[in-house]
Order: C-alpha cells, then sequence, then structure tokens
C-alpha cells in the first residue's frame, strides 16, 4: 500500500481536507525534482568531480610525455633538426653566387654598390651590414672619389683572413680577389651542400691591358716624381721584347681558371653594363636593404687614363699582334671569348 511521505506537508482542498493521496505523491515527486541538493551532499559532490578531473587531466599529461619521449629515443637528432630548419622561413635564395674579381674591371665599385643595396653581400670591397655607414663617412670625408688600395686595411677594403675568420655562412653574394683556387671550397655543393653560381666580368681586351698598365707600381716612382706606369713598347725589335712589355701590365689575371668550369656554372657579364643590367639582374635575386645610402661613392684605385699617351691606339698592327697574342695565352680572356654573346652571358 502506498503511503505519503510524512515530511510532505499538508495540502488542503478548497473545503479543508486532505488532498487526495495520487496528488500527495505527484506533489512530492515534483518536489523532489525541483528541490535543491542538500548542501553537504552538493559539496561531496563538487569534490568528487573535481578530483576526477584533476586525475583525468594528469593522466592526459602524462601519455603526451610519454609519447614525446619515445619520439625522441626512437627518432634520430639529424632528422628532427633538419625537419626543423626546413620549417623555418628563409630569405636565402637556393644557390650561392661568387663574383670573380678580376683587376681592372670596375670590380670595387660594383662590390660596393650590391653590398650598399643588398642583403648578405660579403666581399673583399665591402660586406652589407656596414655598407650604410662606410658610404655615409666616404661622403663626409670629401663627397667624391675615395682611393683604396696599398696595404691598409678598412671596410671598403677587409683583410682576407678576416673575411675567413668571419665565414661565408650567412652570404647570398660573394665578391673576392685572391687566385681562383678560393672558389674551390665552394665548388660541385661542398658548402653546406648549397652550389654557387660564379660570375666574370669581362671587357674589351686591349682596354683591359690599357687599364693593368695604367695600374701605379706601389713603391715605384719616376724621374717627375709621380708613380710610374707600365708602356707597351710599340717599337720593339722583335714580337718578344713586345710581348714582354704586354706582361709586365699584367695585374692578376690568375683570379681565372678553366678549372673553374669543371667545379661551377659560370656565367659572364658585360663590363659596361654591370652598373645597369647586372645589377637589375641581381636585384630580382637578393634581399633588398631597407636603408640604402645615396648617392654611392666610388672608391678608385686608378687615375684617370691618358688614351693619348697610348701608343697602342696609334699602331693598327701592333694592336692585332698583342690581342692575339691575349686570346691565345690568357684563359681568362679566352673564357669571355666564347662566353660573350651565349647563353651563359648575363644580360637583362
Amino acid at each position: 500500500m502506498l503511503r505519503r511521505d510524512p515530511h510532505l506537508p499538508k495540502k488542503e482542498d478548497d473545503a479543508g481536507e486532505s488532498a487526495p493521496l495520487s496528488t500527495s505523491l505527484t506533489t512530492a515527486a515534483a518536489a523532489s525534482h525541483s528541490s535543491p541538493m542538500p548542501y553537504r551532499r552538493r559539496c561531496q559532490f563538487l569534490v568528487s568531480d573535481a578530483s576526477f578531473r584533476h586525475r583525468h587531466r594528469f593522466l592526459l599529461l602524462f601519455v603526451l610525455a610519454a609519447i614525446i619521449a619515445l619520439y625522441f629515443i626512437l627518432v634520430p637528432a639529424d632528422f628532427i633538426l633538419s625537419n626543423i630548419s626546413n620549417n623555418v622561413k628563409s630569405d636565402h635564395p637556393p644557390i650561392l653566387y661568387g663574383h670573380v674579381h678580376m683587376a681592372k674591371t670596375g670590380g670595387t665599385s660594383l662590390n660596393g654598390i650590391i653590398a650598399n643595396k643588398f642583403d648578405h653581400v660579403c666581399g673583399h670591397k665591402g660586406y652589407s651590414y656596414d655598407a650604410y655607414n662606410d658610404n655615409e663617412k666616404a661622403k663626409a670625408r670629401n663627397g667624391a672619389v675615395v682611393l683604396s688600395g696599398g696595404s691598409v686595411w678598412s671596410r671598403s677594403r677587409v683583410n682576407p683572413r678576416i673575411m675567413s675568420d668571419i665565414g661565408y655562412e650567412n652570404c647570398d653574394y660573394i665578391s673576392n680577389e685572391l687566385d681562383w683556387s678560393f672558389w674551390k671550397q665552394f665548388g660541385n655543393g661542398k658548402f653546406h651542400g648549397v652550389n654557387m653560381e660564379l660570375h666574370v666580368p669581362c671587357r674589351d681586351r686591349i682596354e683591359h691591358l690599357m687599364s693593368m698598365c695604367n695600374y701605379e707600381e706601389h713603391g715605384k716612382v719616376g724621374e717627375n716624381g709621380l708613380p710610374t706606369k707600365h708602356k707597351i713598347a710599340c717599337d720593339a725589335k722583335t714580337d718578344e721584347e713586345l710581348f714582354n712589355s704586354v706582361k709586365k701590365c699584367f695585374l692578376y689575371l690568375n683570379r681565372y681558371d678553366h678549372s673553374l668550369l669543371e667545379l661551377f656554372d659560370v656565367k659572364c657579364f658585360s663590363f659596361h653594363n654591370q652598373f645597369t643590367n647586372y645589377i637589375d639582374h641581381m636585384s630580382a635575386i637578393l634581399s633588398h636593404r631597407r636603408f640604402e645610402s645615396t648617392p654611392y661613392v666610388k672608391r678608385e684605385t686608378n687615375d684617370v687614363r691618358n688614351k693619348e699617351e697610348e701608343c697602342i691606339w696609334y699602331n693598327p698592327g701592333v694592336r692585332e699582334k698583342v690581342d692575339k697574342f691575349l686570346l691565345d695565352t690568357i684563359p681568362y680572356y679566352q673564357f669571355c671569348d666564347s662566353c660573350m654573346g651565349s647563353e651563359n652571358e648575363i644580360a637583362t
């Protein structure tokens, strides 16, 4: 038999009598659902629920830590590091670029301008990281030509030993004036697995020869008290005498050798277009510096030539003979002769 819950209050109808039993049961059920949980039981429930969540979270953290530890134990460290480095965003081009700075081809100014315009340029005649201040100082000194050369090292003429100590790991474009063997360390992807493309400047052979002849002999002074210049023996009695006078003008032609063709993709560019077309070409490859010091102050190493004193321009026979001698005997001129006008010439 159903009994009324003694805890429920009596409910009387309009006549004052007790409510029917069924009504009492319904009311009790509703009250059991609507009445709040006793305070003590509610506290016990919350404590037990928080404890469960805490244990659950601890278990998840433990499992995650175990998975990470297992990953580092089973996966080689080199693989992990390589994947991390591969996912790091880089603004470096996929290959390195090298400027074979042949003497008397405008390379001093080219190196300086490129270092002033672009990042990650490492050159004997200037680095990107301090090119701005270096050019600002040059402007403040005289606002015109600054001579370089001799035995004095500066930010515009970096000691090769210092360059080697710094290293080339953060370079995209390297310019150097050492003999060709310097580049072997970068050949065939030896340098951290990154290939390099070499760029060689080319100019007219006779013009180049006479520019080398115009380069003063350090420490030698003529009767007029000025540094001596080499001259071509246009009046030589024999070819041997003529060619010996030519050889005296040579300056560091060993910076290029055909052996480079076995180690690199070697391209050429025109001496006359290097400050326009060539820089435009590199502008599409190298990352630009945030600030550029303008105008660039050229660093000259030669006095202005006096072509009227160069006898070779008045002797076509001598000029032809000397030109053939240069092409037959000097690898650098042979390379330029075959490269210029070919698909390997950089021309935009």
